[in-house]
């Protein structure tokens, strides 16, 4: 992709993402400034929050409200959009040696088609509730069309529910398949939320050869069956124990209104007893009932395809796609926050130490061995029992706690590199320490930290999955691989909670990798330096 591409596809997600802002729309990809603007606001919030804890002092007014954040974004994409545009449509400017880089990166095919499967997770992260969420992507009702996905919030009562809350659209799809009467739903293609979505799997029973099983299984059912109403279908009409594919046991029966009406007791799928206790009211709902019988599933629950749980729920009854896909989310903000944090750190600490040596640099190694050895996870533990820690709050502590190896390369580089020629005759021109270090020395020294990047991508992935696995992690309704995976070792009952959890992990892990060794192998100075 060409410089101006590039330039035009920036000043069209920036534009597109005022525009939608200015009409309340939140459309994934276009949203992404107002998220990078609440990331913003939310880091200063915590921040202040811890540093202002100790004191017992309220946050300022001033610390939420991230809409003004989103707008820096914007601004921020508009600048490099304008110079990428300047720059032409042809190749980009770099160097003979980095384009023997790439190209040396490329011919690795295993580590270059894991980036591009890197790069298309990302790319479905980006597209957010467009696949997986609860919200309705289209909604057709009385000639009129809605966008739940975007718009947020719609009353049930616009289409016909009750009160003002917000429409449950699972329901509403099926409402309106019973009714014929041309409305539709379009949900996504999981439509279930990474977090706080849970519902009632209902499924249903088939009969064959005088047995009930569940739908597509070859063992006959055992459980709680029951029929519904025909003109209201969550109120149950009557319920049965089932063993071995026959109704055993007790039944019973209820009118519209959830009354008690009947009782009964079956045996070896044959009726033995049966009262009517409300007056001959439960004969004359014989033909009240609509064909077939249900049952619930609870969870964990495993896949059901007829739901769209592909992978099936987990115990509180969450769809484990949904919480695979969030806790993906999770990790690319956590590894872009993390990367960003430590490698600025890293580069100005480390540039500044190697550059100027002396007593810097013997204060700075000082304190860099003190800060090593403060013990990481006790200090988690103290700031998880006093509050409980966001995604960015354990990001910024794990960064606290890792930019002391990019430090020391950026240190060694800047070391080896101020005494080359090229730095002594940008001294004699009159270039100062700054420009040397951000100018000259960090260029050339960048590709021992562009081989770091992955490596420490995927240690705070791994970082945060150990820290959800101990429960010192994020809250427990946020969408979590490590708390997924905790929650599939205690029980093994259920393998696909364990087993979903352990290859989403596992795949990221090795993906990231094979990019690392790719990268390390293709930006090797040595490959390209002659020493003498």
């Amino acid at each position: 992709m060409s410089p101006r591409t590039t330039g035009i596809l920036l000043l069209v997600i920036a534009a597109g993402s005022a525009v939608f802002r200015l009409i309340g729309w939140s459309v994934p990809v276009f949203k992404l400034p107002d998220l990078a603007g609440e990331v913003a606001s939310d880091l200063t919030a915590s921040l202040l929050r811890l540093l202002l804890l100790p004191f017992g002092v309220s946050m300022p007014p001033w610390s939420s409200g991230p809409g003004i954040c989103g707008w820096i974004v914007r601004a921020i994409l508009v600048l490099p959009a304008v110079r990428f545009i300047r720059m032409g449509s042809g190749a980009w400017p770099l160097t003979p040696m980095t384009r023997r880089k790439l190209q040396r990166f490329r011919s690795i095919r295993r580590g270059y088609v894991s980036f591009l499967v890197l790069l298309a997770l990302i790319l479905l992260a980006c597209m957010d509730n467009l696949l997986v969420g609860n919200r309705a992507l289209i909604v057709r009702h009385e000639g009129r069309t809605w966008f739940p996905f975007a718009q947020g919030v719609i009353p049930a009562n616009t289409f016909g529910g009750e009160g003002e809350a917000d429409t449950d659209y699972r329901d509403l799809r099926d409402q309106f398949k019973s009714e014929g009467k041309g409305s539709w739903v379009l949900m996504p293609p999981v439509p279930y939320a990474p977090k706080l979505d849970s519902t009632e799997l209902k499924v249903e029973l088939e009969e064959r050869d005088g047995l009930l099983y569940l739908t597509g299984r070859t063992e006959p059912f055992n459980g709680r069956a029951y029929s519904s109403f025909r003109t209201k279908s969550s109120q149950k009409r009557q319920e049965w124990s089932v063993r071995r594919g026959m109704r055993e046991g007790e039944m019973q029966g209820w009118d519209e209104g959830g009354e008690l009406v009947e009782r009964g007791r079956f045996s070896n799928g044959q009726r033995v007893a049966w009262s009517d206790i409300a007056e001959g009211k439960a004969a004359t709902l014989n033909d009240a009932a609509s064909p077939g019988l249900k049952t619930i599933i609870y969870p964990p629950a495993p896949p059901v395809m007829s739901h769209r749980h592909f992978l099936g729920t987990n115990s509180i009854g969450g769809d484990i796609i949904a919480i695979l896909f969030g806790g993906l989310q999770q990790a690319i903000v956590a590894v872009i926050f993390y990367l960003f944090f430590t490698l600025s750190i890293g580069i100005t600490i480390g540039g500044t130490l190697g550059y100027f040596g002396g007593w810097i640099d013997l204060l700075g190694q000082r304190l860099i061995e003190i800060w090593s050895n403060l013990p990481f996870l006790f200090i988690v533990i103290i700031i998880s029992s006093l509050v409980q820690p966001s995604l960015l709050i354990l990001a910024f502590i794990i960064s606290a706690f890792s930019w002391m190896s990019p430090t020391v390369y950026m240190r060694t580089a800047a070391y080896k590199e101020k005494a080359r020629d090229y730095v002594a005759a940008a001294r004699l021109i009159g270039a100062g320490p700054a420009r040397i270090i951000f100018n000259h020395v960090l260029p050339n020294a960048i590709s021992t930290l562009v081989t770091l990047a992955p490596f420490m991508a995927a240690g705070i992935i791994t970082s945060l999955a150990a820290l959800d696995f101990l429960g010192f992690g994020l809250a427990p309704e946020e969408p979590s691989w490590g708390r997924l995976l905790h929650e599939g070792t205690e029980n093994f009952n259920y393998p696909w909670i364990v087993a979903a959890a352990f290859t989403a992990l596992a795949s990221c892990l090795i993906l990231i990798t094979f990019v690392g060794e790719a990268v390390r192998e293709a930006f090797d100075p040595k490959k390209y330096t002659t020493y003498q």
